[in-house]
């Protein structure tokens, strides 16, 4: 029986509480069901398990496999996944929205945006699967809005200001911003939403995304993650935030000073959302440290 590593149960239970203990529980009932249903063999668990549980194994039908088992939180991934096209992301072989379980291809050889060593080679790469993946959305869809999360984040913070005495003002900021983003109307999509250097993988014939949380927003907020993974994977060079945001808005077409104020309003959603689900401390401090850097480049 395959052992879940305790951090990963901790985070699970610190997010979704009692519904999250259940959902582990069951764990091993749903890996033996997927495993007789495709005959799985050599199943194991990849390394650095973020929020969903996620197994390699191999398959009869279809070869080298992912196993994604989705946690309570999980509500459009699987529906996001149907509508993308197969050269920007992972096929997906089968899926169901009631188990929350997907078996998805290995991408091989399957390294991550964050092996290659040029700054502009990177924002490139993720400029052209970004906008690839763009949907424009009709109003017609079931996916979250990004607009009712950070309505959400907000009212968290507000009605628990003990746990953000010291930043209420920068929260108060995200959100004078993030509405004057909305008086702009700007077209709604359907935004991957979590496109951070390891969920871009390199395949035999170009990258691909993986993992979609699949929301409405405005398309500005798709470059917001990548540019947070870039200053976290190496924050120390010169000047790093002011080129990012040059070349991004270069390649991925939008104003420097609009993608500055939307990284700074994900900024602040990603410290409630930390602070609330009981991350890690030094987390937390840095991205407050990132937020006042990019609110000092807006100002």
């Amino acid at each position: 029986m395959l052992e879940l590593p305790d951090n990963f149960k901790i985070k699970i239970i610190n997010r979704y509480g009692e519904t999250g203990k259940k959902w582990l529980e069951n764990i091993p009932t749903l890996i033996e069901k997927y495993q007789k249903k495709f005959n799985l063999e050599h199943i194991e668990l990849i390394e650095n398990l973020s929020i969903n549980l996620v197994l390699f194994a191999k398959c009869d039908l279809y070869g080298d496999v992912v196993l994604k088992i989705g946690t309570p939180g999980l509500s459009h991934e699987i529906d996001i996944m149907q509508q993308y096209s197969h050269s920007y992301v992972a096929k997906t072989y089968y899926s169901s929205s009631t188990d929350k379980v997907q078996v998805l291809e290995k991408i091989s050889p399957g390294y991550s945006l964050k092996n290659l060593d040029n700054l502009e080679e990177r924002v490139k790469i993720f400029s052209k699967l970004a906008n690839g993946l763009l949907i424009q959305a009709t109003g017609k869809e079931s996916f979250e809005t990004f607009e009712n999360i950070l309505n959400k984040r907000f009212h968290y913070a507000f009605e628990n200001k003990i746990l953000f005495t010291d930043i209420l003002w920068m929260i108060d900021t995200a959100n004078q911003i993030y509405h004057k983003i909305q008086t702009m109307h700007l077209p709604k999509y359907i935004l991957h939403n979590d496109l951070h250097h390891k969920n871009i993988l390199k395949t035999q014939t170009g990258w691909k995304a993986i993992d979609p949380h699949g929301i409405i927003g405005e398309r500005v907020f798709e470059c917001t993650q990548f540019i947070r993974s870039e200053l976290e994977n190496d924050a120390s060079e010169e000047n790093k935030t002011s080129k990012i945001i040059h070349l991004v808005s270069q390649y991925f077409s939008e104003d420097k000073k609009l993608i500055l104020e939307a990284l700074y309003v994900y900024i602040i959603e990603k410290i409630i959302c930390y602070t609330k689900n009981k991350h890690d401390k030094n987390q937390i401090l840095y991205n407050i440290h990132l937020a006042k850097e990019i609110l000092n480049l807006i100002d």
